[in-house]
């Protein structure tokens, strides 16, 4: 007894002792997502009902005012996952930095401006039939390609991007001295990831190129556009990605493009195609559709239905759920279709 009533009163004195400090936390913000699905899956040989926790995350995002014009800024994202009551601490967005009249700079794992682009033209982010699934092109989507990561966020990043400049410019820089994290300085990890982006009124493009320096210098160039009309948003992406950590240089083009129409405040359908055309292996090309619906209950509450399949070439295995914002990366059989039907619910806070 003596023992609990002493760790009773070490936590009254600690919690006594953490009041002023709570107290000074102006600018302290609580965010998250949980996305969930269940979702019926076949990977071209066999199927069965699949349960996913999708991009679920929760946040703390904090600033202070250092002098006029001047913040340190901070946030803190923890990937949290529903379907099995698991997470992990800081695995998201994580960073500490300033901001200012000179732009935002910025120091931990920031998604690169490369997966920014394709983030902001996705129709189908964090659900089956996501873009990653055929423009990541590392093993978790499939694809006999490995090292790079052209959808990732860099460890030891180090992000520069100015403030919007010219009606809607700005530029990113975004550059890792070591993707794999190592104890050597002489460590050869380096990569680097920068886009020129365009946004103003209903209109956004942009252009990204990145390089990965472990894996021979590896890189993607990728395009992004997006347009709103009253109903009806286009989105379109393309890249052209260079694989060099093989005996042979391989070039591989991706392209696609998506809608989305708002049937009413409440429905809005929504549809993607996108083509994988590999030039140096033959048979391995593959094409991703997917259809859907939100049904949008509330601003912070919806229901997500979706239907996609990819459809791989004889040598071919590309998914629809190993991008990254599926949670979970079911492995397609080489040459077979892919394909699945779910409904997911997301709230936002």
């Amino acid at each position: 007894m003596n023992r609990k009533l002493s760790l009773y009163i070490a936590l009254g004195v600690a919690f006594s002792g953490a009041q002023p400090v709570l107290a000074n936390t102006a600018g302290l913000n609580f965010y998250g997502r949980a996305h969930a699905s269940a979702d019926y899956l076949d990977n071209g040989q066999d199927s069965d009902l699949n349960v996913s926790s999708n991009s679920s995350r929760i946040g703390v995002r904090a600033s202070t005012d250092l002098a006029e014009g001047l913040k340190g800024i901070l946030q803190v994202e923890t990937q949290i996952n529903y379907d099995n009551g698991s997470g992990s601490l800081a695995s998201r967005d994580t960073f500490v930095g300033l901001e200012g009249g000179f732009g935002r700079l910025r120091f931990g794992q920031i998604d690169t401006p490369l997966k920014q682009v394709r983030s902001a033209v996705d129709v189908f982010g964090d659900q089956i039939g996501d873009l990653r699934n055929l423009t990541r092109l590392n093993g978790s989507t499939g694809a006999p390609f490995t090292g790079q990561d052209f959808d990732a966020r860099f460890k030891n990043g180090i992000f520069y991007n100015t403030r919007p400049f010219g009606g809607g410019f700005v530029f990113n820089l975004h550059y890792t001295p070591e993707v794999k994290e190592t104890t050597a300085l002489e460590d050869e990890s380096a990569a680097y990831s920068t886009s020129f982006t365009y946004e103003a009124g209903n209109l956004y493009l942009a252009i990204a190129h990145e390089q990965w320096e472990s894996v021979e210098d590896s890189n993607a160039l990728r395009l992004g556009a997006r347009y709103k009309f009253t109903k009806l948003t286009l989105n379109g992406l393309a890249q052209q990605a260079t694989i060099k950590n093989l005996v042979v240089d391989e070039d591989v083009q991706v392209l696609g493009l998506g809608a989305t129409y708002a049937i009413s405040p409440t429905w809005a359908i929504k549809g993607q195609v996108s083509n994988l055309d590999a030039k140096d292996r033959e048979e391995s090309g593959a094409t991703l559709l997917a259809v859907g619906a939100d049904y949008i209950l509330s601003k912070q509450f919806r229901v997500l239905f979706a239907y996609a399949q990819t459809d791989n070439e004889e040598a071919a295995a590309y998914r629809i759920t190993g991008g990254g914002g599926y949670g979970d990366a079911i492995a397609t059989v080489a040459g077979e279709t892919a394909s699945g039907l779910s409904v997911g619910f997301r709230y936002d806070f």
